[in-house]
């Protein structure tokens, strides 16, 4: 029996962690940028590598730099 393939979800994979007020928050890349942010508490320990995330492919690229920031001025 074969199964289509999933084309609402991609692998994506850690591209940065940071540590913000007792939350490690791990931000993933995927598929044409897709992004995805998981905030996790500091106690369960560190990011997945790798997880499977909703394909979510972005109209502009985004770098890094950007989404770091959006995230810790989220924070304040």
């Amino acid at each position: 029996m074969a199964f289509a393939r999933d084309k609402e979800h991609t692998t994506c994979r850690l591209a940065k962690q940071l540590l913000e007020n007792k939350t490690r928050v791990c931000i993933f890349v995927g598929a044409n940028n897709t992004q995805w942010n998981e905030y996790v508490p500091i106690g369960a320990g560190e990011c997945p590598r790798e997880i499977r995330c909703k394909y979510r492919p972005n109209e502009k690229p985004f770098t890094l730099k950007n989404v770091v920031k959006s995230i810790k001025d989220s924070f304040k």
